[in-house]
């Protein structure tokens, strides 16, 4: 029986989308199981990281959705942002030769999000 890699990736990319959203623990002291959710958490931003840095020149179908996802992680805890907003300049390092074609593969507004991340603010503006 032959398994291919990415043969299932769709419910790969839906499993660590459910970790990294889960609801973390507020307050100051932590238990054992809020550190469990928390490093949880963080290993599973850090695999989509992984996962989008994986195609450095192409763009599948689920790529723009999990680009906006990581989005709602570059504020907040200072390890996962600094992460994902690695990755999401290495993404734009590795495909702005191509981007005209790249970017037919993205909604409208999934390229306003981008672009709002991915230019750095002017400080004269």
């Amino acid at each position: 029986m032959k398994v291919s890699l990415f043969g299932d990736i769709g419910a790969m990319l839906q499993h660590l989308e459910d970790q990294a959203s889960k609801k973390l623990p507020k307050g100051t002291k932590k238990s054992q199981t809020d550190i469990k959710e928390i490093w949880q958490r963080h290993g599973a931003v850090n695999t989509l990281c992984a996962v989008v840095e994986a195609f450095p020149y192409s763009v599948p179908d689920w790529m723009p959705a999990v680009l906006v996802f990581l989005a709602k992680f570059t504020r907040g805890n200072v390890m996962i942002s600094n992460e994902v907003k690695k990755s999401m300049s290495n993404f734009k390092r590795t495909h702005q030769d191509s981007w005209e074609e790249h970017k037919t593969k993205f909604t409208e507004e999934q390229l306003m999000l981008l672009q709002d991340l991915l230019i750095s603010p002017n400080y004269y503006a």
